[in-house]
């Protein structure tokens, strides 16, 4: 291995003749082209590939929770957001009888010293908007500023894909989100990140899962409930549903005070469609 100069080139990704040049750690390198690459393609190596392709596969699919959450923990490791995500959560992922699983309620989808919030029990009313209340500082914590931002992430297994809610302030202590009619009934799991005046991301909260009614006009019942997931869900292919990204703007904003600044955060839309 040896480190490339700016030469005439500079640094460069890629082949040239029997040089391979490439990024490692932020810096520049260059090596010789192996002239023979074993690969066995034994059946253990072939899953564990399988595997790791199906990890890219969910980092994309949650593609803006990723990279709001992961994006300043990325630039820090010169890597991208999607990397991180994998590298973060191998504790999630496992095959079960050649199958790739995840465990949902253990996934980290951001990452960061910004002060958290307690998520209660979330429910769907009758008017489809999924609301969900919480504690905006449950650690007591002298960093929580009354406008960080909070967001809501709720990702559909069967569908294979979710959306990102609008930002509120942490002193609203309440989340709602009007849910487009093809999730219903599909069970939504729920995450939580905090951002700082700082742009500084919180650690992910897992809020529990929840199901829409199967009816768009059925009255809410007495007492709405959350099923929680403990155990894993098992990943399998479904089809594209790219033909639904008009709902990417299926949130009520919040308004902004006129006397605090914004952000320097990227504000992400809603929907978060899966690509491949």
């Amino acid at each position: 291995m040896a480190r490339q100069t700016e030469g005439f080139l500079g640094g460069f990704n890629g082949r040239i003749g029997n040089i391979v040049g490439y990024r490692w750690k932020g810096v520049w390198c260059v090596r010789a082209r192996p002239g023979h690459m074993r690969n066995p393609r034994t059946e253990k190596q072939m899953e564990h590939r399988g595997m790791f392709k199906e990890e890219v596969r969910l980092a994309s699919r949650m593609g803006q929770a990723v990279t709001l959450g992961l994006r300043t923990l990325a630039d820090e490791a010169d890597m991208t957001a999607h990397n991180v995500f994998v590298s973060l959560n191998q504790q999630a992922f496992s095959l079960v009888n050649g199958r790739f699983t995840v465990d949902y309620p253990t996934l980290r989808l951001s990452a960061g010293p910004a002060a958290p919030v307690a998520f209660g029990e979330a429910a769907v009313d009758s008017g489809n908007t999924l609301t969900i209340s919480f504690e905006k500082n449950p650690l007591r914590l002298t960093a929580a500023d009354n406008y960080d931002y909070v967001y809501l992430y709720a990702y559909s297994h069967e569908l294979q894909l979710g959306f990102l809610s609008a930002p509120v302030h942490r002193r609203e202590k309440r989340i709602a989100i009007s849910l487009p009619d093809i999730f219903a009934g599909k069970e939504l799991h729920l995450y939580g990140m905090t951002q700082n005046q700082q742009g500084q991301m919180s650690e992910t909260i897992y809020a529990g899962s929840v199901a829409r009614s199967d009816s768009p006009s059925a009255e809410r019942p007495e007492a709405p409930g959350k099923s929680v997931e403990s155990g894993k869900s098992e990943y399998s292919e479904y089809s594209d549903y790219s033909d639904y990204s008009d709902y990417s703007d299926y949130s009520d904003k919040p308004a902004q005070p006129d006397t605090q600044p914004q952000p320097a955060a990227q504000q992400p839309t809603l929907f978060d469609i899966g690509g491949l």
